[in-house]
């Protein structure tokens, strides 16, 4: 496994790491989504505080359209505000559209956002390139992650001498991820762009389909599970549930939630995977265990292929984005991201007081820590 041996660190771990790394000289280029999410500055303005010796820019990723509400305008013009409040003096703002208009439509943003950066020249001089993913949906993050990484492996495999690093950090709250709902969801799934895996190809229709879908709560979750299903009609399914997790009756309450609709499709309660709720990496593992096991398993059949779900948190779809990557880099090329597109969102129910809650968390995923060989 490429990842078998990672970087990740939370909190406490987190601040020490990210104060002695930037204590060194470091031009850093931030990436964040300009959105309504409350924890979109949480982990810049910590940074800005306490690493003082660091040059950082930040590249604000716009991807709001015209129509959206008014109530959700005003949280997006609060933490722009509240950005530039804090780069004042610190470092230059970029702003890269994924949206333009309100006849772009959400389908258009994964590929606009996987050409937001398409050289390694992009990057300047930067020594560090930090994607914070907090406030950036998953139909943005993965095609762009997945640029980077790519801009970087190919760099690497060409030998340049000078590649920077790459993060991804988060800010982790489950109380505000309950708060954030689907408006409305469309009738039919789909594969996420850059993401395929080559699965939806004709070529590869008779090989039997293992879907993979990484389970949290939420208002439309079950909406999304059933739509996909009929989408992929896969042979079998392998649900992973959060454990261990912050709360240790999570995995079971969702569990309890999604019974009879697990009952009704089927899913053996031997097929069931759990993945940290904390760590993306370990969620990467058991996905990968789970591909190895059904291509050994089906390779009499003629082969197999996956689709995986991302239905729950920002880290743990991080494990997705890992599988997926590797393995849509490699020879395989059998496992796709599948999703139900979303209508837009909402938040309710948001407190202040619930910020004080947030834990920060930092993978480093390409770069210095790894051995490039």
């Amino acid at each position: 496994m490429r990842w078998e041996d990672y970087f990740l660190c939370q909190n406490s771990r987190y601040r020490k790491f990210w104060q002695d790394y930037l204590n060194e000289e470091r031009r850093v280029l931030f990436i964040l989504g300009c959105g309504f999410d409350p924890r979109m500055c949480f982990a810049l303005e910590w940074m800005l505080k306490n690493c003082k010796r660091a040059k950082i820019d930040c590249a604000l990723i716009k991807f709001a359209d015209d129509s959206i509400q008014h109530s959700l305008q005003q949280l997006i013009d609060r933490n722009n505000s509240r950005l530039n409040d804090m780069m004042h003096g610190r470092g230059n703002i970029h702003e890269k559209q994924v949206v333009t208009g309100t006849d772009a439509g959400h389908s258009a943003r994964p590929r606009r956002a996987a050409k937001l950066f398409t050289k390694l020249s992009d990057f300047g001089d930067y020594t560090d390139v930090i994607v914070d993913i907090s406030s950036i949906p998953m139909n943005i993050y993965f095609p762009l992650l997945g640029r980077i990484l790519h801009i970087l492996d190919s760099e690497a495999q060409k030998g340049s001498s000078y590649l920077p690093n790459l993060h991804v950090v988060a800010t982790e709250n489950p109380q505000i991820d309950r708060c954030i709902y689907k408006l409305d969801l469309p009738d039919e799934a789909t594969y996420l762009y850059g993401f395929t895996g080559n699965i939806d190809l004709e070529s590869e229709a008779r090989k039997p389909l293992v879907w993979i879908p990484i389970l949290g709560e939420g208002r439309y979750k079950k909406k999304q599970i059933r739509r996909i299903n009929d989408h992929i009609s896969p042979k079998e399914i392998c649900p992973v549930l959060p454990s261990p997790s912050a709360c240790p009756r999570r995995g079971d309450d969702i569990m309890l939630e999604y019974r009879d609709l697990l009952d009704r499709l089927r899913v053996e309660m031997t097929n069931i995977i759990y993945g940290s709720e904390q760590n993306p990496f370990e969620v990467y593992r058991q996905i990968h265990k789970t591909t190895r096991y059904y291509r050994d398993t089906l390779k009499p059949l003629g082969g197999s292929r996956f689709a995986i779900s991302p239905l729950s948190s920002k880290l743990t779809s991080m494990g997705a984005f890992l599988a997926s990557y590797e393995e849509g880099i490699s020879n395989e090329k059998n496992v796709g991201i599948v999703y139900v597109e979303s209508g837009g969102h909402d938040i309710n129910y948001y407190r202040e007081d619930m910020m004080y809650s947030c834990e920060l968390f930092s993978m480093w995923i390409f770069g210095d820590c790894y051995d490039l060989e």
